[in-house]
């Protein structure tokens, strides 16, 4: 009767570990998809053969994938790259685009430019803003006259 009594309660015991396991991993879980994310349509743009000289326009286009809404504070690139940007508040599942135009005119070689984009929103981790890293290449050909 005694190892029947022990027996029920370990199993009682065992199902509260159980559930306050259960529970807990589910807030961490929670916690972790509260996590700033977008989503690009490309990272990487191959502009293929560009004439010295010349200018190329194109788009990075994101979703916001995450759990919070999240704005761009600054959009940076070289000097060659004129960058605009989505302005204000991007909730979730709201879309973003960054307009991009290159211009070759001062290159001498080909090469890979990035397109840093800093958000206002805070990394918890680093406590410093989100930055993600995007870039474009180019083979510059020379300006045939």
């Amino acid at each position: 009767m005694v190892t029947i009594v022990i027996q029920n309660r370990i199993n009682t015991m065992r199902y509260i570990i159980f559930t306050f396991a259960i529970f807990f991993c589910s807030i961490g879980l929670n916690a972790q998809s509260k996590a700033v994310e977008l989503k690009f349509d490309k990272e990487n743009i191959t502009l293929g053969k560009v004439t010295k000289g010349e200018k190329r326009e194109f788009k990075y286009k994101f979703e916001n994938t995450g759990s919070e809404t999240i704005e761009i504070e600054i959009v940076s690139g070289c000097d060659c790259t004129t960058l605009d940007w989505t302005r204000g508040p991007i909730k979730v599942g709201e879309k973003g685009v960054i307009d991009v135009i290159f211009d070759s005119t001062e290159k001498e070689a080909s090469e890979t430019v990035d397109v840093d984009i800093y958000l206002k929103n805070i990394n918890p981790k680093s406590n410093s803003p989100y930055l993600i890293v995007l870039d474009y290449s180019f083979e510059l050909i020379a300006n045939k006259r």
